[in-house]
């Protein structure tokens, strides 16, 4: 009987040795691939006229541009004009919807003359802006990609009559610009809109 145990015993280990190192069958199937999806469209493009402004542009204002100069020279402001140039942003083809802003910035415009710089306030103050604030959305499904901005500056004249100003320091303030390059920085973003 002892030696009948020891053969069961023998026989069960056998049997779980030979079970631990048989590898069972299973089904399996496997496939490989590759997800792919094309990349939406961005053609975003500011533009004077046929001009496309690139970084570091610069605008530049003609009498054709500016009212209130019936009587000046061709290319130049004077004191109470008004100037006006138009900038178009232009989104044709373009896959996403698009938010611009365009701001003038009228705390740093600057007046140089002879590469010295020239006062801007006081009798002498400009002032710029931009069409509806320069903001807004261009959606990718518009029926037109385009919008137009108007970017206005101007020289805002003290009157002579002003009895709070004295007129020689009005005239002299205004003499001292003439001839002097007034600068306005603007700055011009179009984005994805992801709102």
């Amino acid at each position: 009987m002892k030696k009948d145990r020891k053969l069961l015993v023998v026989a069960i280990l056998l049997l779980l040795v030979s079970v631990s190192f048989t590898s069972y069958a299973i089904y399996r199937t496997a496939v490989t691939g590759t997800g792919s999806v094309t990349a939406a469209a961005w053609n975003i493009s500011f533009a004077e006229g046929q001009n496309e402004l690139t970084d570091n542009f610069t605008l530049t204002f003609g009498a054709s541009d500016c009212t209130g100069n019936n009587h000046v020279a061709n290319g130049v402001i004077a004191p109470g004009a008004t100037c006006e140039k138009t900038v178009t942003l232009t989104a044709t083809g373009t896959q996403v919807d698009v938010t611009y802003a365009v701001t003038a910035d009228n705390a740093n415009i600057t007046a140089t003359k002879n590469n010295t710089s020239v006062p801007t306030t006081g009798a002498n103050t400009f002032s710029a802006s931009v069409t509806d604030n320069g903001n807004g959305t261009i959606t990718h499904n518009a029926a037109s990609q385009t919008t137009t901005l108007t970017v206005t500056l101007e020289w805002d004249d003290e009157d002579d009559s002003n009895a709070a100003q004295n007129p020689n320091t009005i005239n002299d303030a205004d003499t001292t610009l003439a001839g002097a390059t007034i600068s306005v920085p603007l700055t011009l973003v179009a984005k994805q809109d992801i709102s």
